[in-house]
């Protein structure tokens, strides 16, 4: 068995790094000591206070080899923030420990495998599909933030849920905006789901949505802006970490902070109104690329702004 002292102690250790107190335990490795500065200074740029963080380790399966015990579990991170108003920030990630004689020798995040995406996507086509859905084209905003709301940090049986899941769940909060879908059964045309064996690239894969976006004349309907600022509740931001032309990641704005910044929530790295940049993650680059795409509504107003 495990010393639950020793994981609490480690724990607290790692909390007080983003209050700039206590020194860097040796275990925390070098990219995720730079993404927890990082976050530090994007608070001060902010003008966020960050007044308290909490975490939690929630044990997922423990064995042992030899003299040495393995943990996988989930750290649930909590951050109270202050701005002018109050609101947490939370995050969850796949973490694994190797603890031996009372020692922790290790704590990593488990990785996470990149989408494959040799693919080709065709041309959106309307007619002859096997589609048909009860659903109009009128974006409902509020449906789509209180689905990423409710689900953030958790999986709705009713769909799949993937290694690398953050497309995934995005096209969940679009449909549960009552976007339409269409495309069916080609897997590269459209942007579509039927069960967990059957749906569109766009629907599971970050490079395939970007992708499809632009040209898209039926179900999802978006305009590509240029700021952040220009984005509404329940549009979607798309990231290319290394800025080299292959789109890895996918976010919903639920919320906006005082400066009208974009707060998003995601999944793979289950994610709760994060800053929208993705500074603070360790898979943040110099070269990182963003496209901001507002979803068409076809409302003068939209239901949330």
């Amino acid at each position: 068995m495990f010393n639950r002292d020793l994981l609490e102690r480690y724990l607290k250790e790692r909390l007080q790094l983003y209050f700039g107190e206590g020194k860097r335990n040796h275990l925390i490795q070098e990219n995720e000591y730079q993404a927890i500065q990082r976050k530090v200074e994007l608070y001060h740029k902010r003008n966020i206070k960050l007044v308290k963080t909490y975490g939690n380790m929630e044990v997922n399966n423990i064995w042992s080899e030899k003299d040495v015990t393995y943990i996988n579990y989930t750290l649930h991170t909590r951050y109270f923030l202050k701005q002018t108003d109050l609101y947490f920030e939370e995050a969850q990630e796949e973490r694994q420990m190797a603890i031996e004689k009372e020692e922790i020798r290790y704590d990593i995040s488990i990785p996470i495998p990149k989408d494959i995406i040799n693919f080709e996507i065709e041309e959106d086509e309307n007619s002859g599909s096997e589609l048909s859905v009860e659903r109009n084209n009128v974006y409902n905003r509020f449906n789509a933030v209180k689905y990423a709301e409710t689900w953030w940090d958790g999986h709705n049986r009713e769909y799949p849920l993937y290694a690398n899941d953050c497309t995934n769940f995005i096209s969940q909060c679009l449909r549960a905006g009552g976007v339409k879908m269409n495309g069916m059964p080609k897997p590269g045309t459209g942007w579509w789901y039927k069960n967990y064996s059957a749906s569109s690239y766009s629907w599971r894969v970050a490079h395939a949505l970007r992708r499809y976006l632009p040209g898209s004349k039926t179900g999802i309907k978006a305009e590509e802006v240029p700021n952040q600022k220009q984005l509404s509740l329940g549009d979607i931001i798309l990231y290319d970490f290394e800025g080299d032309g292959v789109w890895n990641h996918c976010t919903i704005v639920v919320a906006k902070d005082e400066n009208g910044e974009p707060l998003v929530n995601a999944h793979t790295v289950n994610s709760r109104k994060r800053y929208w940049s993705y500074y603070d993650s360790s898979a943040f680059t110099d070269n990182i690329n963003y496209k901001f795409f507002h979803i068409i509504d076809g409302l003068t107003n939209s239901p949330i702004e």
